[in-house]
């Protein structure tokens, strides 16, 4: 009985197989084309329609309605600005003590039971220049959610226990930032590059123990208001539902005379200068680089082509192929360009390396920034990284609420809303010309700033023969 029922589905699997083969068979079915010749579609991004709602407060926004699944999703973004340095740090704890220390009728243990009954998630976080409220939920639950996102954005308690509890966990980062390498690097590099200006500063235990729960509320009536923030949503919703909804969640929540400075220009590129910190480690950690640009550059996009070629672009980089894979030199290199909506960004070519090969990756380093300014990409490269760019930016719009968060953002930083729209339009023209030409114009490879965190007495070549060394001193918490 047994070899009969094993023969029978021996039969039924053969049978199904040589259908398949039949189907596939290149002689029963049309020949397909080799891969090499098959040609697709220009790659087009359509942002899908938002819808601009406003309430009778000052705030306003947009709504992308999205049936598919009933959930819903609000952010609501407040623009602020950096406190005097001497209280560096007032934002990030005024970010944390509101959503952790909630408000009277919902204080923060209790908030959190409830969202997790509820399956529910309320966050609030951000920078210095803005201050982030977002909650995602089920349809059903939105009242009962919105209620208490609004309660949270309007009536944060700022209770003492949690400003000093978040003051102790300030105090601990500050006292274990030099435990990490990759920490240190980064923090000074931007530091040598920014100097005084804001984008430069950290927190120190001066300014975090100085701290009040007056300084946090001062800091929110300053700021949080709905005529200084916008707001986001997506989800099963409709205009008039939501627009209903928030009016009487939010109809405590009044508008005021809000200023928000603007961010200071960074003073001229300074001298480049050779850099050196201790640690008690075995590898060095190296960064160069100088000012990056302006988010509102008109070579923005030739200028991320050209750092994608260069070290952006993961394996396929000329700084990854060299120093990594081609001389084996390093953990990890790469180079990261940024621009800033309000002053300028940062350029950084980096390597992390073993301390005894330290001298010979800053060279292969400074000689790609070279080659960039000389002969630069060719015509296929720049091609390659045109397209592998442009279709990478699907992946910003793989959801309706990922698209709300771009709107806001745009509408935060004062640019059209239709910018990767436009974005699109230039990667897919530029040329060599452009990308070699915005290599000699946005790169310095003769005026560097470089930095190496490390052991001297390991490495390879003095640190000297990259000009005069300044040593910089990190404090012992």
């Amino acid at each position: 009985m047994r070899t009969n029922r094993m023969t029978a589905i021996l039969a039924v699997a053969l049978g199904v197989g040589l259908v398949w083969l039949a189907s596939a068979s290149p002689t029963l079915a049309a020949k397909r084309p080799h891969p090499t010749k098959l040609s697709y579609p220009s790659l087009g991004l359509t942002t899908p329609q938002a819808t601009d709602i406003a309430l009778s407060n000052g705030l306003a926004g947009f709504l992308i309605e999205d049936h598919e699944i009933p959930v819903v999703d609000v952010v609501v973004l407040v623009k602020t600005y950096f406190p005097e340095r001497e209280r560096y740090g007032l934002n990030a704890m005024a970010q944390w003590v509101i959503r952790n220390g909630g408000t009277a009728t919902w204080p923060g243990d209790k908030l959190n039971d409830e969202l997790e009954f509820l399956a529910a998630n309320v966050e609030v976080y951000g920078g210095d220049l803005s201050t982030i409220f977002a909650f995602n939920c089920m349809k059903k639950d939105l009242p009962r959610v919105l209620d208490i996102f609004a309660d949270l954005i309007m009536n944060p308690a700022f209770p003492e226990d949690k400003v000093e509890m978040r003051r102790n966990t300030m105090l601990e980062e500050i006292r274990r930032r030099n435990d990490d390498p990759g920490t240190v690097s980064r923090r000074e590099f931007s530091q040598l590059i920014y100097g005084d200006h804001p984008y430069g500063w950290e927190t120190t235990p001066e300014s975090v123990k100085g701290l009040t729960r007056d300084d946090l509320v001062g800091f929110y009536n300053a700021y949080f208001h709905p005529n200084n923030a916008v707001i986001g949503i997506s989800g099963d919703v409709t205009r008039d539902e939501i627009v209903a909804a928030l009016e009487k969640a939010l109809a405590a929540w009044r508008p005021a005379d809000v200023t928000v400075p603007t961010v200071p220009e960074l003073a001229a590129p300074a001298a480049p200068t050779c850099n050196y910190a201790y640690m008690d480690i075995s590898q060095a950690y190296i960064s160069m680089g100088h000012e990056g640009i302006n988010l509102n550059d008109p070579d923005r996009c030739a200028v991320n082509i050209m750092n994608f070629i260069l070290g952006g672009g993961s394996f396929t980089s000329w700084i990854t192929e060299e120093v990594r894979s081609d001389e084996g030199l390093a953990y990890s290199a790469n180079s990261r360009y940024t621009a800033d909506p309000w002053a300028k960004g940062l350029f950084t070519a980096s390597a992390q390396t073993k301390a005894d090969a330290c001298g010979r990756a800053i060279t292969i380093l400074q000689e790609q920034l070279k080659r960039m300014c000389g002969p630069g990409p060719t015509e296929k490269e720049v091609e390659r990284a045109v397209d592998t760019y442009v279709n990478s930016q699907v992946f910003d719009y793989e959801s309706k609420a990922q698209v709300v968060r771009r709107l806001v953002e745009l509408r935060y930083q004062g640019r059209p809303l239709d910018s990767p729209e436009r974005d699109i339009e230039t990667y897919r023209k530029l040329t060599v010309a452009d990308i070699k030409s915005a290599a000699r114009k946005y790169l310095r490879p003769d005026n560097l700033t470089l930095l190496v965190v490390g052991n001297k007495e390991l490495f390879d070549r003095p640190l000297s023969e990259f000009g005069p060394v300044n040593e910089i001193r990190l404090d012992k918490e």
